[in-house]
């Protein structure tokens, strides 16, 4: 057990190496190509944030006749569909759709996304979420990273404080996600993005099948997209490093709520089995790494002599996340994060194991209010 530990560690610790020197490497290129866009905004019982973000996407630098906004009402129980119809009349580039005519055999968020892009106008697409916030040079700075040879490109989105030691946590556990993903993107082998600020050719996104390939998976309307376009199609993934392409969104209400939301990204993590096996195999020994960290201290408890062992992977592991920390909050101008990074390295460990069994034994989730199994 205590030798494969230590090997466990070791090459956990190589991992994060691997995404911290790709987060040194920069491979941006830009144009000043316009053309038309569609930002497509799925909405479920979003009245408390649906004009806040309809304001950020109608008040962009980019040419108003250039772009359309499309918000899919997902069957809302309250005033949404609404609020969405008296901005449309005060705005004309935006229109009200429903995901009630969408195809049923897609699951969840993908149906109203689905039917916003199928009805797009727009080249490109813009996908964020209904409390997300965007900057108001969003659209033009997203747009110029898609060259001639670039299919989709990863957005960054990061969630605002309050100062709480909690919702830093959450905070921080969300930008080192966000760094694995733009570190294995320089390397061009992109793991993971989010749909709260993602963008990509509707062209790609027929060619792929769409969300098809996946209807019934929980997620699917990011990283199972990146999956596709990146294997099955000539398009490039590019990230967008430019501050003024970061979105914003809000913590978690509660902390059950943060776990929640992390059992549902977590939840169809057995997909990249084929679609990426070096993402799984990163995710499977990153479960490793703290499940025997976990068996190990239990076993410490009984036995003095694993302890220091024990000690010397914590270190190893605690270094190599403290260097990955300090990369990536540097980078997205988050470095009042580090403040967290004990209590998130604490928290990490457990956290990480029991998503993993969760993940496993395949715990009913719900969604959008609604039930999944």
């Amino acid at each position: 057990m205590i030798a494969f530990l230590t090997l466990t560690v070791g090459l956990y610790a190589l991992i994060l190496l691997f995404f911290i020197l790709g987060l040194y490497l920069s491979k941006e290129k830009r144009t000043d190509r316009q053309p038309v866009v569609t930002v497509v905004i799925p909405a479920r019982n979003e009245k408390e944030d649906i004009e806040t973000v309809l304001h950020d996407v109608t008040h962009q630098t980019y040419p108003s006749d250039r772009f359309e906004v499309i918000v899919v009402d997902d069957e809302s129980e309250d005033i949404t569909p609404n609020l969405v119809r008296a901005f449309a009349e005060r705005c004309p580039n935006v229109k009200l759709l429903s995901s009630v005519d969408g195809n049923p055999n897609l699951k969840y968020k993908k149906r109203p996304l689905d039917v916003g892009i199928r009805a797009a106008e727009g080249e490109i697409i813009l996908q964020t979420d209904a409390d997300c916030r965007v900057t108001s040079r969003w659209i033009e700075t997203m747009v110029s990273y898609f060259t001639s040879e670039v299919g989709m490109v990863m957005g960054h989105s990061q969630i605002d404080l309050d100062g709480t030691t909690v919702q830093q946590v959450e905070a921080l556990d969300f930008l080192m996600l966000s760094a694995a993903g733009r570190s294995t993107a320089q390397y061009g082998v992109p793991f993971a993005a989010t749909g709260q600020n993602l963008a990509f050719r509707k062209e790609a996104f027929l060619q792929v099948g769409g969300f098809s390939p996946f209807a019934d998976a929980l997620g699917g309307d990011d990283t199972f997209l990146l999956q596709s376009i990146n294997n099955n199609s000539p398009w490039d993934i590019a990230i967008a490093l430019d501050r003024h392409s970061f979105s914003r969104t809000s913590p978690s209400v509660s902390f059950s709520a943060f776990i929640s939301q992390r059992i549902r990204w977590a939840s169809d993590s057995l997909f990249f089995r084929k679609a990426n096996p070096l993402f799984f195999f990163v995710i499977v020994t990153t479960f490793l790494t703290n499940f025997l960290i976990l068996i190990t201290l239990a076993g410490a408890l009984f036995s003095a002599s694993s302890i220091t062992t024990l000690v010397n992977c914590l270190i190893v592991k605690f270094l190599a996340e403290g260097f990955l920390m300090a990369k990536a909050t540097n980078i997205y101008y988050k470095r009042e994060l580090r403040q967290a990074f004990l209590p998130w390295f604490l928290f990490q460990i457990p956290y990480v194991v029991y998503m993993g069994i969760v993940t496993a034994t395949g715990r009913d989730q719900d969604w959008g209010g609604r039930h999944q199994r």
